[in-house]
């Protein structure tokens, strides 16, 4: 068996950049080191020249296939989220709430976007899993075929091409297997939630005197949803008091949008404002709201009884469904030659969960509704009617149709305005590799056809037809009878909508609607490599690589008619489509300058460079020198520098223009930001508010988004001009494996990134805070301001004279990133019987730590730098380790693992000094597990993750179960699985 398949390059390594460590599980046995004289040349993560695993070019992590299976993860996403340099991206905890993305897991190194971490398999790539925004589904990977995952953070482009701009995972699958293997796991929370079922197979034999080797293996899975109502610590939730200086934490106020229904009277403050409710507990009962729940929208002490809680419809974790398959064989021609076919087919299935659909008390938004004073229900003679025409004549209104009370509502009549998706992934890859003798010099070479394809399918349900809503509620009575007031509508079928005492099923069958996409992604590659020692120099063979490739990317992204033309409450986003090829060559040379000599036991240099020809953005080149100097066997320093390139993918080329929105703005204008300004800031804002807002008075003014208020519109789209991003990567490193310490390993590598035309929208508070109100360019001259598109009369805009309308932006190179950090690991094992003379089994300790100080984003071109380091918002902590002990005996084994996250700031768009508190503390998490071998065929295993039951740390910006800052924890609780493994 090849050494690949006998070691598993240091599997206790669950994060940081490590050495290679050649022992086969040194958690579990620590056996002596090995001889690195017997070492076989492989290709490792990296690079394409062969070379023996000690020497590997760069830095990485590895994680065996052996620990993905122990962890008690179903997916290899959730394990490899726990190594330091890879930060929260997509995965169970924050994809429910996902339009598109549920029931995916995506890895991103540094924090740069899992767009800007190249995802391959085996060393090739793996087509995109969603047309909506390109990334690899980890989930398309069954688990119990991975060898191992290895993990380079830093610029590898010069060596994959585009995508590789953080750096590269990359999957290693098995190839050879001669048995069946089960392997079946459950797991639960304490509460019963969140189940985790998975059962897996491997299946392989050698046939025609092992000249044919065929491998097959699969795995089905399901993952349950946690809802934050099922969470003491997260419901009724939290938020944040607006109206304390410093805004201080306390209890969830209660929403104004009611699932029976809120009508606002009156507008205006606290005490002008007046509102009445039906209950939601006797919907018969209609209740005048208090001062703090009157307003349009409530203040942060609203807790009117008969009021809910907006955080009863949210999921913290979604629901998936897996079945992945792959094949593998390959046949050897003859000694020299092999050819090959490996083939997967990945089905996802996933439940996106989101609130019923809404109207606003405050009116705007995707969906207002009005009561108007005619309303044929609001004329009944029933108590409820009479009770709730009472309060409309105390306000002064008019029972006429010129007389209306905006509604606020959860229409639960529908149902949960939830996304269903369903995606089938298939991968083919067929090729021949082998060798032949030139020149008396081994030549290794390999060529292969690649062809994959996503498919897939989305259904938004119970997203109602806005027009019809509103055509429904606005009932009157015409002889006799109560119909829609609108002549169109009753021919169309209209069914009159009784606000106030409840709908009809016909009411709610003619106004329900759904919306569908349709996508399709595809991916050809045809590659061709050789790899060989040119000549050998005193210090050893001068080894190259060379290669060429061919790739085409096809995406289209198809909604509805319905769903296309903006009718329904949902995003209006058409149709999208676009392709483009590339054609790449490559090379690297390894050049070995000393060796076995004073202060140079190693010392080599390597370049590798890559030059590529797009459809879309022309010709790219990038490269790459690496250094490694070894003054003595104990010590080796590496170094590298290169050049990045990604191309802009076909979403962000051609994305149609189309309508989303976003509650993460913050208006200058309001006089809460106004007031913690700076003094610079506010002289700005004196001139540029004043300009773009009737009336402006810095004291008074409450813009109609921010915190607790309604969504803000955007349009957004793509742009066929884009050109490419580029990035400089920096890497500076030292291993020490002393030899009078047997089998201690440290290493410390110091990293840096400078990405520059990063392709982007602008940060909507970049947008409204640097180029627009805090600007000193007139306000009328100042593009940027053109961008924001307010409403100076107050019939929309949340009916705030004033009030921010939509926002423009579509995707630019625009963005500069600059990361800056070190990466620290070490690793130590020993018999206990070579320590304390007594056979009690063996010890392996493990700890890796990323220290990132530096995430800074400058959101335009001459435009300030914004340290997102340490800030939840951009899910960048500044300090994330991971610790591990493991003691073995005989057949048996136990771990303990911990993880860290360091306090990061809760958010960017305030300073310290307008929130309290303002950072979210230390975060600590522990897991324990353990196996045992019952015989060679059987062996179980289980475990606890979280056993000291952490929850989120206690902030809004990371209890809500959405966005990636609230992925960054675990929000499921303590959690108890256990497996089983059968070999025949």
């Amino acid at each position: 068996m090849a050494l690949k398949h006998k070691l598993l390059l240091a599997t206790t390594m669950l994060g940081g950049l490590t050495v290679f460590a050649p022992s086969a599980t040194l958690a579990q046995s620590a056996p002596a080191a090995a001889d690195n004289s017997s070492v076989e040349e492989i290709v490792v993560t990296g690079s394409r020249i062969r070379r023996d695993t000690f020497n590997a070019p760069v830095a990485m992590s590895v994680i065996s296939g052996e620990q993905i299976r122990d962890s008690g993860n179903t997916s290899i996403a959730e394990t490899l989220l726990d190594v330091p340099m890879i930060n929260a991206n997509t995965n169970a905890q924050n994809s429910s709430s996902s339009l598109y993305l549920a029931g995916q897991a995506r890895a991103d190194i540094r924090g740069l976007g899992a767009a800007r971490t190249l995802v391959l398999m085996d060393g090739r790539r793996i087509v995109f899993s969603d047309a909506s925004s390109p990334a690899v589904d980890l989930n398309l990977i069954p688990s119990m075929m991975v060898e191992r995952i290895e993990t380079v953070a830093g610029g590898a482009s010069a060596v994959y091409g585009s995508e590789a701009i953080a750096g590269v995972v990359n999957v290693l699958m098995k190839k050879k297997y001669d048995g069946i293997e089960l392997d079946a796991q459950f797991g639960t929370s304490q509460e019963g939630d969140g189940r985790e079922r998975r059962i897996s197979f491997l299946a392989g034999h050698a046939f025609m005197d092992g000249r044919l080797n065929v491998l097959a293996g699969g795995e089905v899975s399901h993952s349950d949803p946690v809802f934050q109502r099922d969470r003491d610590w997260a419901f009724p939730g939290i938020r944040r008091n607006t109206v304390a200086n410093p805004q201080t934490i306390i209890g969830a106020s209660r929403s104004n949008t009611a699932p029976t229904a809120t009508f606002q009277l009156l507008g205006g403050g606290v005490g002008a404002a007046r509102a009445v409710t039906l209950d939601y507990r006797d919907p018969t009962k209609v209740v005048r709201l208090s001062a703090p729940c009157s307003t349009p929208t409530v203040q942060p002490t609203c807790q009117d009884e008969s009021l809910i809680y907006s955080g009863i419809y949210n999921a913290l974790q979604g629901e998936s469904d897996r079945k992945t398959f792959r094949t593998y064989l390959d046949y050897e021609i003859n000694d020299n030659v092999k050819a090959f076919l490996d083939v997967s087919y990945a089905k996802v299935k996933g439940h996106g969960y989101f609130q019923p659909p809404f109207s606003s008390a405050a009116g705007g938004g995707t969906m207002p509704v009005t009561l108007k004073g005619d309303n044929a229900y609001l004329a009944g003679t029933d108590a409820t009617a009479t009770a709730l025409r009472n309060e409309w004549l105390a306000a002064g209104k008019a029972l006429t149709s010129a007389a209306t009370a905006q509604v606020g509502k959860f229409w639960t009549e529908f149902g949960g305005r939830d996304v269903l998706t369903d995606r089938d992934t298939t991968r083919i890859v067929a090729g021949m590799e082998g060798k032949f003798n030139l020149l008396d010099r081994n030549v290794h070479w390999d060529w292969y056809g690649q062809y994959g394809e996503t498919g897939g399918k989305t259904t938004s349900i119970n997203v109602p037809n806005v027009a019809r809503v509103q055509q429904a509620t606005d009932a009157v009575l015409l002889n006799g009878q109560i119909v829609c007031r609108s002549a169109d509508a009753r021919a169309a079928g209209c069914q009159p909508w009784d606000l106030i005492h409840g709908a009809s099923a016909a009411a709610v069958a003619w106004t329900n609607a759904q919306s569908t996409t349709d996508q399709k992604v595809k991916q050809t590659v045809l590659s061709g490599n050789l790899s060989t020692d040119l000549f050998n120099l005193p210090a050893g063979p001068v080894g190259v690589a060379a290669g060429l490739e061919y790739r085409k990317e096809e995406s289209s992204f198809e909604q509805d008619a319905l769903g296309a033309s903006g009718a329904l409450f949902f995003n209006a986003i058409g149709k999208r489509a676009g392709k483009y090829d590339v054609r790449e060559a490559y090379g690297e040379i390894r050049v070995p300058l000393l060796k076995d000599m004073i202060l140079a036991d190693d010392l080599s240099l390597e370049f590798a460079g890559r030059a590529a020809d797009y459809s879309t953005i022309g010709h790219t080149k990038q490269y790459e020198m690496r250094a490694l100097w070894a003054p003595v066997r104990d010590i080796r320093f590496r170094a590298s520098q290169g050049s990045a390139v990604r191309a802009p993918n076909i979403v962000e080329l051609y994305s149609p223009q189309s309508v989303n929105f976003t509650t993460a703005a913050v208006d200058p204008c309001d006089k809460d930001s106004y007031a913690g300004a700076s003094a610079t800031q506010k002289a700005a804002r004196n001139a540029t508010c004043a300009a773009a807002i009737p009336g402006w008075n810095s004291a008074t003014f409450v813009s109609n988004i921010g915190t607790g208020r309604p969504s803000l519109q955007l349009t957004q789209g793509g742009n066929p001009q884009l050109g490419p991003e580029t990035a400089k990567t920096y890497q500076l490193g030292v291993v020490v494996q002393p030899r009078w310490i047997p089998r201690l390993s440290v290493s410390l590598d110091f990293f840096k990134y400078n990405i520059s035309d990063q392709v982007g929208t602008i940060p909507i508070n970049t947008l409204f805070q640097q180029l627009c109100y805090d600007s000193t360019q007139a306000y009328a001259s100042n593009p940027f301001c053109a961008l924001i598109v307010r409403d100076p009369t107050g019939t929309t805009g949340g009916a705030v004279v004033g009030g921010v309308k939509t926002v423009s932006l579509t995707n630019q190179n625009v963005a500069k990133v600059k990361v800056e950090g070190w990466d620290a690991s070490a690793e130590y094992g020993f018999n206990t019987e070579d320590v304390f003379k007594r056979d009690l089994g063996s010890l392996a300790f493990r700890v890796d730590a990323t220290w990132m100080y530096r995430w800074a984003l400058q959101g335009l071109p001459g435009q300030a730098y914004t340290q997102q380091a340490n800030n939840i918002s951009n899910a960048t902590p500044e300090w994330k380790a991971q610790g591990s002990v493991q003691w073995t005996y005989n057949k048996f084994s136990a771990a303990w693992t911990t993880h860290y996250i360091g306090s990061m700031a809760s958010t960017n768009a305030f300073s310290s000094t307008q929130l309290d508190p303002y950072y979210t503390g230390d975060y600590w998490s522990h897991d324990v597990r353990a196996k045992y071998e019952i015989d060679d065929k059987l062996q179980i295993r289980g475990g606890i993750q979280n056993v000291t039951n952490e929850t989120p740390p206690y902030l809004p910006e990371t209890i809500q179960g959405t966005g990636t800052g609230s992925s960054s924890y675990d929000n499921r609780g303590r959690y108890y699985y256990v497996g089983v493994t059968m070999r025949y």
